[in-house]
């Protein structure tokens, strides 16, 4: 387990290493592998500390689920090389640069907001996918601030993006959504940082805040979310998550309760393992692309499609494969990892995280080198796609239909920021 976790760590470096001596990137897949560590290293090293061996989930199915992880961590970025092969060299252009970042910033906020009150199907689908471009105007817009050492400019940006996790956990009680956001941007200006040493130093600060925070999160969930679901007001909203973060504490590797949540939601290498280990077992069968076919299906919109029967979430598939009873009602993600694995076993992790690495890598790359040429407007055809796309705990069926709702968006913000 303990070279799992390294490896996946080591692949990690390498891609930083790459994107960064290259530079033509956003950050977009150092964002994915980001989260996709996150829900599984976590897990892992809590089962290496745990001296009890009682409390948490069977080692066997973490060991099974982190060395998958780590083989697909490493095919991904062998996919980020091969999308970068033959860039030829950029030269940068003038462009309204400034007036692009306040757009993105301004337009996909208020595109955020406006899709949580609007519930049409396929419209609504098509706001949640555009509203991430605040992100593409803030890591350009952070990009340039630190670049001059403007740190003040740099200040007001960061305040801009504390704002989102916090209205994503006042208004719908979940730190995921937040987290991720904020991991993407971090992505986007770690690729330029002037100083390694810096990065290195300012990395391992928000990995003691961020675990700082998760912890206390976990243990003050129930209230945060009987506040946020039960309809209570601002006043009962902020108060269960300013009582949480008072009580936020340094990660202590001796104490189990801490280990017990990084295990229980940092943890997706046990559903990994458990599933493979029911395949070897012969109680259930690979999909053999089953999951890959309804895919396909999402991407055909529900408004031409209403009775289509594919939908987001997993909680079948994960049932089916792992024979755990779940919530009815939970939409549980079933994992980049373990979905690879159900349908064609490692010969699956690898292809799978091989064309996944082709797919982010390039979009991310055409990304970079278009707003280096100046022409801004079409960044958003290629941003937005990879964005949706980096969903490591979502199914393949959340991939396809995000990814086609963010084709559809970026196109109306191109067609906007033309005309305007």
């Amino acid at each position: 387990m303990r070279i799992s976790i390294v490896v996946c760590l080591g692949a990690f470096v390498a891609l930083v290493w790459l994107l960064r001596r290259e530079k033509a990137s956003v950050g977009l897949p150092i964002a994915y592998l980001a989260n996709l560590l996150v829900l599984h290293v976590p897990g892992a090293i809590a089962q290496v500390l745990d001296k009890t061996g009682t409390t948490l989930t069977p080692p066997q199915y973490t060991r099974t689920g982190i060395i998958l992880t780590a083989i697909g961590t490493v095919t991904f970025v062998i996919g980020i090389v091969l999308s970068r092969l033959g860039r030829d060299p950029v030269v940068a252009q003038p462009a309204p640069r400034t007036l692009f970042w306040k757009y993105c910033v301004f337009a996909g906020g208020l595109c955020t907001v406006v899709s949580y009150l609007v519930r049409i199907p396929s419209f609504g689908a098509v706001l949640s996918r555009g509203g991430p471009i605040w992100m593409l105007g803030l890591i350009l817009a952070l990009r340039s601030a630190l670049g001059r050492d403007e740190r003040a400019r740099a200040a007001r940006w960061f305040v801009v993006l504390a704002a989102y996790p916090i209205l994503m956990l006042l208004l719908g009680g979940f730190l995921s959504y937040g987290s991720m956001a904020v991991i993407t941007v971090l992505s986007g200006i770690a690729v330029t940082a002037r100083s390694p040493l810096k990065l290195a130093a300012w990395s391992v600060v928000f990995l003691v805040i961020g675990s700082s925070l998760f912890l206390s999160y976990f243990e003050h969930r129930p209230e945060i979310r009987a506040a946020v679901w039960g309809g209570g007001d601002t006043d009962a909203r902020i108060d269960a998550s300013v009582a949480a973060l008072k009580d936020a504490k340094p990660f202590n590797p001796g104490d189990a309760s801490q280990l017990y949540a990084l295990d229980q939601r940092l943890n997706q290498n046990y559903f990994t393992g458990l599933a493979a280990s029911r395949i070897d077992n012969h109680e259930v069968d690979y999909l053999y692309g089953r999951s890959v076919w309804e895919g396909l299906q999402a991407l055909v919109p529900r408004a031409l499609w209403p009775e289509k029967p594919v939908v987001s979430g997993s909680p079948k598939v994960v049932s089916e494969m792992t024979g755990l009873t779940l919530a009815e009602g939970t939409s549980f993600g079933v994992g980049n990892v373990m979905e690879f694995d159900i349908n064609f076993g490692i010969p699956g992790v690898v292809i799978g995280f091989l064309l996944l690495g082709l797919v982010i890598g390039r979009l991310d790359l055409k990304s970079a080198e278009l707003d280096t040429f100046g022409r801004l407007g079409e960044t958003f055809i290629y941003f937005l796609p990879a964005v949706a796309l980096i969903q490591p705990n979502g199914s393949i069926v959340d991939m396809m239909s995000a990814a086609a709702a963010a084709i559809a968006a970026a196109i109306g913000w191109r067609w906007a920021w033309d005309r305007w």
